[in-house]
């Protein structure tokens, strides 16, 4: 069977870290929306017997175990019981690595839908969640992949509305932020400052940008701009650059603002920011 996907990524509009889990995972409090910035995965799953092939575009992707493409594809084969079956993956990648889009996560739910479905949906919409959360804390999301409030370690999901009207500019700079560090950082701040989740789902419903843009804070970011020089000469640089106000995704390092008018704009910002990786999306 063969197969062409379209994996997504996703924005963060305001996170709140709530507490941590005795097993060292954070809990959080979120709204995740899916964006039209995509990875390709192009393959075919073989009726014979094999293992996994992964070819990409980029050399610096690892292609071995430790790709989440082969955690998922293990994990699956090892809790269904089937015999593995050969596949072979070529992987586009158009999604920044280290920026707090989802990339991978992304991939990996992808992958896993689509193995379901070869194997004629043997688990439940539940059942894969639960699969997904064990590799990886956004895969849950990428599943459904719908506008959501996300809770818990990323397993609790609400469904939201989304009627927002505007482009999305996103910016990745040429560095990224290692997620263990931003979290460390976090627990560095003596006034952390939550997002009003309820505030920006209601400006979500209502096509407010104003209400959500005031009640987006993101706990991980202020970490980092406690000492993190690069996110913090990035921040400065972004405020020099545009009146609009922009925000971290996740644990960054990419920054995303809600414009009208987007595709002029974004040619102008790539003309300043020649350093770094410039899109323009829309939420899905």
């Amino acid at each position: 069977m063969k197969f062409s996907l379209n994996s997504n990524a996703k924005i963060n509009i305001g996170l709140n870290v709530t507490g941590v889990l005795p097993n060292g995972y954070h809990l959080l409090d979120m709204v995740m929306i899916p964006i039209s910035l995509t990875d390709k995965l192009e393959g075919e799953i073989f009726e014979e017997d094999g293992e996994l092939e992964i070819t990409t575009n980029k050399p610096s992707i690892p292609t071995g175990k430790e790709n989440i493409l082969w955690k998922i594809y293990d994990k699956f084969y090892k809790r269904s019981g089937f015999t593995k079956k050969r596949v072979k993956i070529y992987l586009e990648k158009v999604i920044p690595h280290e920026a707090g889009l989802g990339g991978g996560s992304s991939n990996g739910a992808f992958f896993l839908k689509e193995l379901n479905k070869y194997h004629k949906d043997f688990f439940s919409l539940d059942e894969l969640i639960e699969l997904g959360k064990s590799v990886g804390a956004d895969i849950p999301f990428f599943i459904i992949n719908k506008p959501s409030r996300v809770k818990g370690i990323g397993e609790e999901i609400e469904i939201i509305e989304n009627n927002l009207d505007k482009d999305i500019i996103l910016i990745k700079p040429n560095f990224g932020v290692s997620t263990a560090k931003a979290y460390k950082n976090m627990y560095m701040l003596k006034n952390k400052k939550d997002a009003n989740i309820d505030k920006i789902i209601e400006g979500l419903e209502d096509n407010k940008l104003s209400l959500i843009e005031e009640s987006i804070e993101n706990n991980l970011e202020q970490g980092l701009l406690l000492e993190d020089t690069n996110i913090i000469e990035f921040r400065k640089e972004l405020e020099k650059i545009s009146s609009m106000k922009f925000f971290m995704s996740g644990s960054g390092s990419a920054y995303y603002a809600f414009t009208e008018n987007g595709k002029e704009k974004v040619e102008a910002i790539r003309e300043q920011l020649q350093h770094c990786e410039v899109h323009l999306c829309r939420g899905l």
